[in-house]
């Protein structure tokens, strides 16, 4: 979600974390993507420069827990079955 109704400001992106769902701005978040050869990995991409969906994770501790064992990497890939 950005904010594009306030002429003069810059949109600010958002994203929500997977665990709690809640929105923060993208650059309080921590990004994890698929491990290169390896799907069911996600490893932190702190740059955001790597390549694939992104998975968003914010910084409470609670979260970080729960991540472990987060099955979000499931999810669809477009053009190709679920992993």
């Amino acid at each position: 979600m950005t904010q594009h109704d306030t002429p003069g400001r810059p949109a600010i992106p958002t994203r929500m974390c997977v665990i709690c769902r809640t929105r923060f701005s993208k650059s309080d978040l921590l990004r994890h993507v698929a491990a290169p050869g390896d799907r069911q990995c996600l490893v932190p991409d702190p740059r955001a420069h790597m390549p694939g969906r992104g998975h968003y994770l914010c910084a409470n501790p609670a979260c970080a827990e729960k991540f472990s064992k987060y099955s979000g990497r499931s999810r669809r890939r477009r053009g190709g079955q679920g992993e």
